[in-house]
């Protein structure tokens, strides 16, 4: 009966069948979202400090007492975890004496005006009034991992050779490298760099180089050696002479590099002797690093 079908051709049977799939479940994920806010421990955190509520150590900074925690220091910096965890005696004050009074240089028009409205040293004023904040910056920091607002300010409003070297950025920089506050460095190194000009280079670059700072040391090396000739005449190079001999060694180095960089490009830009040559011209001091986006 098969082999006399209409459907049956040259001893093949073709079958067309159409399947149909019933869905009884709705992928709910593409039709809706749930938005999930950005961490906030850093918010409480802040609020544990600003209570105070638990805390078992204090810093003592010129007479002012701040509390904190032990377990929350040792969590951010591998020197507090030593101090806790690893010495034998159990430290409940911590005695900040990091700064000298002597490093701090003001109008002393302004140290006349606080002398006679308050009645006392003035120098020692400002020196408890920057302790006070230094700290404050750093157990902001330690406790939210933001910088305080004041960092900022004077990161954008340091303009001299000394406010550079002298700003609570510095201050910070240094305390980070002491302390092993390595985000708290990238965060100071960012915040400086934006400072680096000719003037400024040379002193930017040797706090770098003193505090470990190397990738703002390396973004200074770039710049200084760009821009040899203006950098050459600014009171920032003769205090690296002075001071910071070995860094005219690596600077020389990075020169070298960017001269072959120079020849390697087709020799479009202008070569580091080349500035040198016709006395850096077509350089001012007003010029600035360009900031990476």
């Amino acid at each position: 009966m098969l082999e006399t079908s209409d459907y049956l051709k040259n001893d093949c049977l073709k079958i067309n069948c159409t399947v149909g799939v019933v869905v009884s479940a709705v992928d709910c994920s593409r039709l809706h979202s749930i938005q999930v806010p950005e961490s906030d421990i850093g918010a409480h955190f802040g609020t544990l400090l600003e209570t105070m509520e638990g805390s078992d150590v204090t810093f003592n900074v010129a007479g002012e007492k701040f509390e904190a925690h032990k377990l929350v220091l040792a969590a951010r910096s591998p020197l507090f975890r030593s101090k806790f965890f690893d010495c034998a005696e159990d430290s409940e004050e911590i005695v900040i004496t990091d700064l000298e009074p002597d490093v701090f240089k003001v109008n002393p028009y302004v140290i006349l005006l606080l002398f006679l409205h308050k009645k006392l040293n003035a120098c020692a004023l400002l020196y408890n009034l920057i302790l006070f904040i230094w700290i404050q910056a750093i157990l902001h920091f330690i406790y939210r991992d933001t910088l305080t607002e004041d960092v900022g300010n004077t990161a954008s409003s340091s303009s001299s050779l000394s406010s550079i070297s002298e700003s609570l950025t510095a201050k910070l920089l240094a305390a980070a490298d002491r302390y092993g506050l390595d985000r708290l460095r990238l965060m100071c190194e960012s915040h400086l760099c934006k400072d680096i000009s000719v003037a400024s280079v040379a002193r930017i670059l040797a706090l770098a180089d003193s505090h470990h700072a190397t990738e703002l040391k390396a973004v200074c090396l770039k710049f200084a050696a760009e821009n040899l000739a203006a950098v050459m005449r600014s009171d920032g190079f003769e205090y690296l002479k002075e001071n910071c001999p070995t860094l005219q060694s690596e600077l020389l180095k990075t020169v070298a590099g960017c001269e072959e960089d120079c020849s390697s490009g087709g020799g479009k830009s202008r070569s580091v002797w080349g500035q040198l040559s016709d006395g850096g011209e077509t350089t001012t001091n007003e010029r600035r690093v360009r900031q990476r986006t």
